[in-house]
């Protein structure tokens, strides 16, 4: 084998494996809250069916600022420029501070009231209002926790940042288990309890990360003064990167509200057995945002480099290791889905539904990885309109269409709604491979180009 293949091999596994502890450590504690909820019952998990699209749209828009503050600061810690790198840094935390305030403010207002734009039933209503008002009151921890992982990573530490999380997911545990069940003492709060315990843990995250880039450990050291660094122009740069990187998961997850809304009008029991499901395949969206990540890394190393057989080789091997993982897990859908889903529930009827929906989402987790590959490809070509497309032709095309038709119209219910997604990542890869090759085309001629 190419000795430069090889390389990029042993430099991928190098880089995933961080970022994959990472995400799976973030993705790790809303699913111990469905775990643990999932022992109460179906109104509980319903509700959470409802919170966590809601709370990923809402994520979306600080991902595009926590993708800005790594490009910005890691930039200015390449260039060795540390008085750039804090000057980014302190303009992230003031722009998420000021997003952290709006959000909390309507959010808290409107509590009560989101959730009844998805679900009729008052219970539920209500339960889900609980959680959001609390989880959403200190939710500004939330960004500056992200922010400060941010910063980490960009200046190189990937170790602290995943220590934090280490410890902030145990302290959620733990919360859970006194405040949802009423142990040692504590009242039995239910659905109400998992918030309180997201809420305090999360906020303990975000001022461990904070204050970490407060001593002298840190690469990127922070002080009271630095702030004063902060102007128009650096907020101006960095919105300039934020803003596009954000547009894309914005448009998915708002096309994915309106499906949950389609969902939730199947019922009560549709919506928590969707919730389980969604649980268990969110153990595939980790790995395959860990791997579009490090390709996007390894693309960009690989353009500044001007070699296009680089850039060639980063997404074969790139996509050779996602396809074998994600098909792997797509394999645990369709043959142990009914032990997956006890994981997250005993209710014998619900995990049958779960059961039915994660096999038929075995067969798109190949075409996921496809695209989280194709679409870490992009970035890392500096090409951010083209996923913006074509994940809004995905989600708000075939899958909202389809959903509508099979799930609603022709009655199929849940089995419906995980065909429509479905089709929506195998449309979705076919797009992004018919995209990628005319801009393997392009890249490869321009820089040709600069070689000559």
């Amino acid at each position: 084998m190419d000795p430069e293949i090889l390389e990029i091999r042993r430099k991928f596994l190098k880089l995933v494996w961080p970022v994959l502890i990472q995400d799976f450590l973030l993705t790790l504690m809303f699913n111990i809250d469905t775990m643990m909820v999932g022992r109460l019952n179906e109104v509980a998990l319903a509700a959470m069916g409802i919170i966590g699209p809601v709370r990923w749209a809402i994520m979306a828009i600080m991902l595009g600022v926590s993708i800005g503050t790594v490009a910005t600061v890691a930039r200015s810690v390449g260039e060795r420029n540390p008085e750039k790198a804090v000057t980014f840094a302190a303009t992230a935390y003031v722009v998420s501070g000021a997003l952290g305030i709006v959000t909390t403010t309507i959010i808290c207002l409107f509590a009560y009231r989101i959730p009844a734009i998805f679900i009729g039933d008052p219970e539920v209503v209500r339960e889900a209002g609980k959680y959001m008002f609390i989880t959403f009151l200190f939710f500004i921890f939330n960004y500056a926790s992200m922010i400060g992982a941010s910063v980490l990573r960009a200046a190189g530490d990937t170790q602290t940042p995943m220590v934090i999380t280490v410890f902030s997911n145990l302290l959620n545990i733990c919360g859970n288990y006194l405040l949802i069940f009423g142990k040692m003492g504590f009242p039995a709060l239910g659905l109400y309890g998992a918030g309180i315990s997201t809420a305090i843990s999360k906020a303990v995250e975000g001022v461990l990360m904070t204050s970490f880039l407060f001593t002298r450990w840190s690469i990127v050291r922070l002080k009271p003064s630095s702030f004063r660094l902060v102007s128009m122009q650096s907020i101006r740069h960095l919105l300039k990167i934020s803003i596009p990187a954000s547009t894309e998961p914005f448009f998915v997850n708002s096309g994915f509200l309106v499906f949950t809304k389609m969902v939730a009008s199947l019922g009560t029991f549709a919506m928590a057995a969707n919730r389980i499901a969604l649980a268990v395949e969110s153990l595939s969206f980790m790995p395959g945002h860990s791997f579009s990540t490090t390709c996007a890394t390894l693309v960009g190393q690989k353009i500044g480099e001007g070699s296009p057989k680089g850039v060639e080789a980063s997404v074969k091997q790139s996509m050779k290791v996602s396809v074998m993982v994600m098909s792997s897990i797509g394999l645990s859908f369709l043959v142990i889905p009914h032990l997956l889903c006890r994981i997250f529930t005993d209710d014998p009827k619900l995990i049958a539904l779960a059961t039915i929906c994660l096999m038929i989402g075995s067969l798109e987790q190949p075409f996921m990885g496809i695209v989280q590959i194709l679409k870490g490809a992009f970035h890392g070509a500096g090409n951010t309109k083209t996923p913006v497309i074509l994940g809004a032709i995905g989600v708000w095309g075939p899958r909202l269409f389809i959903c509508y038709t099979l799930a609603i119209r022709w009655e199929m219910g849940l089995a419906g709604v995980w065909i429509a997604t479905t089709v929506d990542w195998i449309t979705r890869a076919c797009l992004y491979i018919w995209k990628y090759r005319e801009h393997q085309r392009m890249l490869h001629e321009t820089l040709k180009k600069c070689e000559e």
